[in-house]
């Protein structure tokens, strides 16, 4: 498995420990990858205000439930195993790296951060859900800025994330984080990103300049949220490395006296369901914007006081079409795209469906 370039290697020097001279014994030595650190056990809950303090490596084996301002410094290394980070009541996260000093939580089997924490020199590697995850199930004005969140994605109740939102813990800002090598799982919970419909308005929770990769499905959140075109879905360093199921996934919801515009066009917009807005609400579908439609009953309605605006170049299909925005579905080849595989753009005013050349195998 590819080991993230952006984390940890940016931040601390490659070693070889070697500590015998005889050619006999040098290949017996053991590799150190990453300089160790201080190592903190946490053993106990966060009751009231805390710091973890840069050039430590805070290891965590039980959840861990935040009911206090845990604030931690630019560099900190977190390492989990299969544990949960969990904010409840007035707990707050202040998690405030820089440019050259990340933030990372990550694996316990991850010795590019901080050397061999878990003492088992070569004896494993990081891998894909060796912890559960981020739960912002309480508190407020989290903040994420500078942090990769990697190998997360255990198994938690059909949640498979790397963070998950709730609507205790959605006034929160993510700006230039890495999320990346997350697991995942045939649920409907299974999203390295899961806002939902928590993740409504982008002036409470936001989520700008942010990086997701070689995840199963990156982001979920609420049909109404903007989401800011400063967010990437690839590996910067390697533009191929992308998510299996690239796409922005929506949660179907209705909110009144509103304006969304859905205008990244990296990936594709996914919606599961019919999506028919409320009073006054107005979507924008602008400029080489993709929208995939999942499955034969999802698909989107209109009207004059709840419009819609697809721009000319915008495009809404099957999520079978591999021409549009790549391949969606993460099937390869398996399946193509026909009429049919969604429902359609209705008009609700004179009750008909819309046809255009850029409407694709709708079933109307």
């Amino acid at each position: 498995m590819q080991k993230s370039r952006i984390s940890c290697w940016a931040f601390f020097a490659l070693s070889l420990s070697i500590v015998s001279c005889s050619d006999d014994d040098a290949a017996l030595d053991p590799v150190v990858i990453g300089n160790p650190c201080n190592k903190v056990e946490v053993t106990n809950d966060i009751t009231q205000p805390t710091t973890w303090k840069s050039g430590n490596v805070y290891v965590i084996r039980e959840d861990l439930v935040v009911e206090s301002e845990l604030t931690i410094e630019p560099g900190v290394i977190i390492k989990t195993d299969e544990a949960r980070i969990m904010t409840t009541g007035n707990g707050r996260i202040n998690a405030q790296g820089t440019a050259n000093s990340h933030i990372i939580f990550t694996s316990i089997a991850d010795d590019s951060c901080c050397g061999d924490t878990n003492g088992d020199a070569m004896g494993s590697t990081a891998q894909k859900g060796d912890w559960t995850g981020i739960y912002l199930n309480g508190g407020a004005n989290h903040l994420f800025k500078y942090c990769d969140i990697l190998y997360a994605g255990r198994n938690r109740g059909g949640y498979y994330t790397a963070v998950q939102v709730s609507v205790a813990g959605n006034v929160f800002e993510f700006d230039h984080c890495t999320i990346a090598h997350t697991a995942s799982g045939n649920t409907a919970s299974a999203y390295a990103f899961y806002g939902s419909y928590h993740m409504q308005d982008n002036t409470v929770s936001r989520f700008t300049n942010n990086v997701l990769y070689d995840n199963d499905r990156p982001l979920y959140m609420d049909c109404n949220y903007t989401l800011s075109t400063t967010n990437v879905f690839h590996n910067p360093a390697d533009a191929a490395q992308k998510n299996k199921r690239n796409g922005i996934y929506l949660f179907d919801s209705a909110k009144s006296n509103w304006v969304t515009n859905w205008d990244v066009t990296e990936v594709p917009y996914v919606v599961n369901d019919f999506n028919q807005g409320a009073l006054n609400n107005t979507l924008n579908i602008n400029a080489n914007v993709v929208v995939k439609f999942s499955h034969a009953i999802a698909g989107i309605s209109f009207q004059a006081n709840r419009p819609v605006n697809l721009y000319g170049t915008a495009v809404l299909t099957s999520y079978k079409d591999d021409t549009h925005g790549g391949d969606t579905n993460g099937d390869g080849n398996a399946t193509v795209p026909s009429a049919g595989d969604w429902d359609g753009y209705f008009n609700t005013d004179p009750n008909t469906y819309v046809s255009a050349a850029n409407i694709l195998y709708d079933n109307h």
